[in-house]
């Protein structure tokens, strides 16, 4: 037997094992079939609309629709990327110049009023507070007016022990650290401070009336930043040594 006859002779014994109901279930089993072999489109034969019935599966149309759809979820996608950079861009800017602000502080007093008072517009936060664990006057120099005080030990209940910061998208009413304002603060963000050898804990906290606008898959880079800025500049004016 020739090799055409042999060739011939395999393809009609394929297409006795195969049946069209066979090949439609493995196509919609491998519905990549077009991507892993592109040379087919050369081969079939998509049926065009004649008019002849609406049962005629217009095979173009359909691929043009899908191209459409995935080209409107890339657009959606690449907007959703746009926005996301806008709104760090904004941030970092908030951000520096909160912390040009800080810098031009003339005293210690000042300082800390700028932090909780004039951080608030700056960080597009609604509350901004201090909370010290103990004494902040003996510890820190600072009337108890100026800072929440809270019991030894409840940052690292807030936190978790060693964890530097925590985003609460529902931060529940929170007395301790934002006093009169507890109420009004639905989500917040919350920073370590490590201000010096045997110096108390203290904590930044940033609230919004806004349930949701912290939300613990955000990322930290921008608090870690203004919280590493604040306690080095809490550091200098009070003269302690580098950590």
């Amino acid at each position: 037997m020739s090799a055409p006859e042999r060739q011939s002779d395999q393809a009609a014994n394929l297409a006795g094992d195969l049946d069209e109901a066979r090949v439609l279930a493995w196509l919609k089993q491998h519905p990549d079939i077009l991507n892993r072999h592109p040379e087919l489109c050369a081969i079939l034969l998509p049926p065009l609309r004649d008019g002849s019935g609406d049962n005629v599966t217009d095979l173009q149309r359909v691929m043009v629709q899908r191209l459409q759809s995935q080209l409107a979820r890339a657009n959606q996608v690449g907007v959703a990327l746009i926005d996301a950079g806008r709104q760090n861009m904004t941030a970092t800017a908030r951000v520096h110049e909160a912390v040009l602000l800080l810098l031009d502080a003339t005293s210690f007093e000042h300082m800390i009023h700028i932090a909780t008072q004039d951080w608030t517009d700056l960080l597009d936060v609604d509350v901004v507070s201090l909370c010290v664990e103990g004494d902040p006057r003996r510890a820190l120099g600072l009337s108890a007016s100026s800072v929440y005080v809270l019991p030894p030990g409840s940052i690292d209940d807030l936190l978790g022990v060693g964890v530097p910061n925590l985003l609460r998208e529902h931060s529940g009413v929170a007395p301790k650290l934002y006093g009169p304002a507890a109420e009004l603060v639905q989500s917040d963000a919350l920073a370590r401070l490590q201000i010096g050898p045997n110096m108390p804990q203290v904590l930044l906290a940033l609230g919004s009336r806004e349930a949701g606008k912290f939300q613990p898959a955000q990322g930290t880079e921008l608090l870690d930043f203004v919280a590493r800025v604040l306690e080095r500049t809490i550091r200098t004016w009070l003269k302690l040594r580098r950590l």
